[in-house]
């Protein structure tokens, strides 16, 4: 179109100019004439310039439409991608100017708040500023107080020291309460053999006192007589004395407890080692007492094995003032008149203490492979005693539960295990105490254990006025020849530690 403006432009000045003058007049047909020719040259110069302008229409569409097409299109594409974006960053923008508002809103709301809160506030600061006054005022107290148990703990360390030697008496008089055990099994010994040659004897002297074969013989036969007599005499006297020493013994701490609540005893308090004589069990064996709860069983440390034959674990092992099993046997004289109850405390490897108690707890006897029957639960440690009720003892060398395995060769430790075991509380020291929280579903790892057994209070009558007079007397002190004493002495400070698990009152059962 530019050039077709050009071409016209360049036209009208080719024209010849006309002269303007007001005489000059032309006339009409020349004025056509000239006007048709003029048409006819410009539409020559138009078809010219057309087919000029043609040419090179065609010249650009052949050589640069194709490449301008492209750009255009590149640069529409471009265009349209900026222009998704643009629509794009205005829609956030929206969003984020809603966002705004909403912010805006909730700033103000929180500072609606903050201004409602900040006399509360205030009194608060008040009442922080007042707890750091009292703070500081008992930090001193504190520092005190610290220094009241620096010189405390100076005295522990000498009392320490004083125990350490109390606990090698204790050692020392666990070895004197052993032979004279052994001592006692021997002169019972030989206090039968004796009777068994005094009797043979005698009936040697009644067919010879009745034969006048010789003479001599016959003068001899009173002399033999008489001190045969008084052998068997003396032998009845040791037995005597023997089961009057054992008779005089305490059946358990719970006799004790009484003894010294009447006044009737001098013993020392909770923790002490003491000297007691089960019902129908000839011979006094050693344990602890706190209260009126007798030691039976402790865990605290694993110095001691417990995995063991049945035959031991019928015995018991152990010291009772460290790691200890009473014995299945001693267990059954314990609760064979099924006046017993069970106290069980427990603490896991978090601290965390744990315990059970049993109303009704008794052992049957061997013959009844030391049955366990129990009842009456309470505690917080979850009634997993339950599941070995009513099941024989088994050992490593004796299975008597009633699983496909061997349980106490499996888990180790002596117990009454069923399928195999709910509780475990004789296995293997590292980890393997387990007792069986049903409550929160998981089990207890247990890291030491105290079994204490106390008669009912509804099964003992008074204390009577021969048992009043019995006097007990500390081992070490010996009457008319032989050792007849109760206590041992204080315990130790592991033992002094277990003693507030024998003493205080277990909380409620939740």
């Amino acid at each position: 179109m530019g050039c077709i403006d050009a071409s016209a432009g360049a036209q009208q000045q080719d024209k010849p100019s006309l002269p303007h003058t007001i005489d000059f007049v032309e006339p009409e047909a020349d004025h056509r004439m000239r006007h048709q020719r003029f048409m006819r040259q410009q539409l020559h110069e138009l078809e010219v310039k057309q087919s000029v302008m043609k040419r090179q229409l065609s010249e650009l569409h052949g050589h640069r439409l194709a490449d301008r097409l492209r750009s255009v299109e590149i640069e529409q594409r471009r265009l349209a991608s900026a222009s998704f974006n643009v629509s794009r960053q205005i829609a956030g923008l929206d969003k984020l100017h809603g966002s705004m508002l909403e912010l805006l809103e909730d700033v103000e709301a929180i500072q609606g708040k903050f201004e409602k809160t900040v006399p509360d506030m205030r009194r608060e600061i008040a009442k922080v500023e007042f707890g750091v006054a009292q703070a500081a005022s008992e930090q001193g107290l504190v520092r005190e107080e610290v220094h009241n148990a620096a010189k405390s703990i100076q005295a522990v360390a000498v009392s320490v020291s004083a125990l350490q030697e109390e606990r090698d008496t204790v050692k020392r008089l666990q070895g004197e309460v052993r032979e004279l055990k052994d001592e006692l099994a021997r002169i019972r010994s030989a206090a039968v053999l004796h009777r068994e040659m005094a009797h043979n004897r005698l009936e040697k002297l009644e067919a010879g006192s009745k034969s006048d074969y010789n003479v001599t013989t016959s003068h001899r036969t009173p002399t033999e007589l008489e001190r045969t007599t008084k052998l068997v005499q003396q032998l009845e006297s040791v037995e005597h004395e023997y089961e009057s020493i054992i008779n005089k013994l305490p059946r358990d701490c719970s006799q004790i407890e009484r003894m010294r609540t009447a006044g009737t005893a001098n013993q020392p308090g909770d923790g002490g080692l003491y000297l007691i004589a089960p019902a129908e069990q000839h011979h006094p064996l050693m344990t602890q007492c706190f209260g009126e709860w007798t030691t039976v069983q402790r865990r605290q440390d694993g110095t001691v094995d417990f995995n063991r034959s049945w035959e031991e674990y019928a015995q018991g092992f152990g010291t009772p003032a460290g790691e200890f099993w009473i014995g299945n046997q001693a267990l059954h004289h314990l609760t064979q008149d099924n006046c017993s109850r069970l106290r069980i405390v427990m603490q896991d490897i978090y601290d965390n203490t744990w315990y059970a108690e049993y109303a009704t707890f008794r052992i049957e006897s061997r013959d009844a492979g030391f049955r366990l029957e129990l009842a009456g639960y309470g505690g917080n440690a979850s009634d997993a005693f339950e599941y070995q009720n009513h099941m024989q003892f088994s050992a490593i060398d004796v299975d008597r539960d009633i699983s496909n395995t061997h349980c106490a060769g499996n888990y180790e430790g002596g117990w009454w295990f069923s399928h195999c075991q709910h509780a475990n509380l004789n296995g293997r020291y590292n980890l393997g105490l387990t007792w069986f929280d049903a409550s929160r579903n998981e089990w207890i790892a247990v890291k030491s254990s105290h079994m204490m057994i106390a008669r009912r209070p509804d099964c003992d009558a008074p204390i009577t006025e021969q048992q009043q007079q019995q006097q007990q007397v500390p081992v070490g002190q010996h009457s008319e020849g032989v050792t007849s004493g109760l206590a041992v002495g204080p315990p130790t400070p592991a033992d002094t530690t277990q003693s507030l698990h024998g003493t205080t009152t277990p909380p409620t059962s939740s």
